[in-house]
């Protein structure tokens, strides 16, 4: 009985005496990479326990801020024991939304070293003892090649230019018939782009040669998290057609022409080739 309240007493007095673990800095941060649309951030928190017992780091959480836009978070996986009179590396993971980012999408094309803010506070245990360590610190991150694949993936998504009508613009003459569609042209981004340019061919059959081909004539502005709508007349060979006609047409009662080209856009200095691919059919 004796032994055990001498070990409390020593307990009673060595947390008495425990001193706060203190927080040096955020190191070693690396981009790790994206996963659905969450940008991944792996950094080491480091502390310092000046306690000549080991300490237990249970939690930490942590803010990370863009120009004081709240974008993501920090995590610690699990409990890091803190060995004694030792600076401790921690690892952290961390995810980045990078929807949050969007409107900042501009400035972080033109950079390759971005400042975040980190802030947030772990809680130690040491033996009987807990503190609460508060962290303020900044890390640079280069996001310059994550955006512009995000801004890729995104430009170059299957409904971004889709065929919204078509029809006869004339009778046909002995030689072509002449069509007009219209394609729209969403732009779910948060910045404005040029169509520098677009050329589209038509098939009846993606087997053989196309029957028309069609280019755009000049530039087209298209405003941020906008649709848009492209006029296009596509002259077609009434020879072309004959030759790639189906018994199936008449069943069906419809003639099924399949578009196929690609678009350049250019987005704050940076150029990106956008398929495009849509099936469309006219009445007979």
């Amino acid at each position: 009985m004796k032994k055990i309240s001498l070990i409390l007493i020593l307990v009673l007095i060595a947390s008495s005496c425990s001193q706060k673990p203190q927080f040096i800095r955020v190191g070693n941060v690396a981009v790790a990479g994206l996963k659905d649309s969450l940008l991944l951030i792996h950094m080491d928190y480091v502390v310092f326990n000046p306690n000549d017992v080991k300490s237990t780091l249970k939690q930490s959480s942590m803010d990370i801020s863009y120009r004081d836009s709240l974008v993501g978070h920090g995590f610690l996986d699990q409990q890091i024991s803190l060995a004694a009179n030792d600076t401790v590396k921690v690892p952290v993971r961390c995810e980045i939304t990078l929807k949050k980012l969007h409107k900042y999408y501009p400035e972080l094309l033109q950079s390759d070293s971005s400042v975040f803010k980190v802030k947030g506070n772990s809680k130690v245990s040491f033996l009987l003892n807990s503190f609460t360590i508060d962290m303020d610190d900044e890390i640079q991150l280069n996001t310059y090649e994550i955006i512009r694949s995000e801004i890729s993936k995104n430009i170059t998504g299957p409904n971004n230019f889709k065929i919204s009508s078509i029809g006869a613009s004339k009778l046909p003459s002995f030689s072509n018939t002449e069509l007009n569609l219209q394609i729209l042209a969403k732009n779910n981004l948060p910045l404005d782009y040029t169509i520098e340019q677009m050329d589209l061919r038509f098939f009846m059959d993606m087997d053989n040669e196309a029957i028309a081909q069609w280019t755009l004539a000049e530039p087209l502005y298209q405003k941020a998290l906008n649709t848009g709508s492209i006029p296009i007349n596509a002259s077609l060979s009434n020879w072309g057609i004959l030759k790639n006609a189906k018994l199936s047409w008449l069943t069906k009662k419809k003639v099924i022409f399949n578009i196929k080209g690609n678009a350049a856009i250019k987005i704050r200095g940076y150029r990106f080739n956008v398929p495009i691919q849509d099936t469309v059919s006219i009445a007979m």
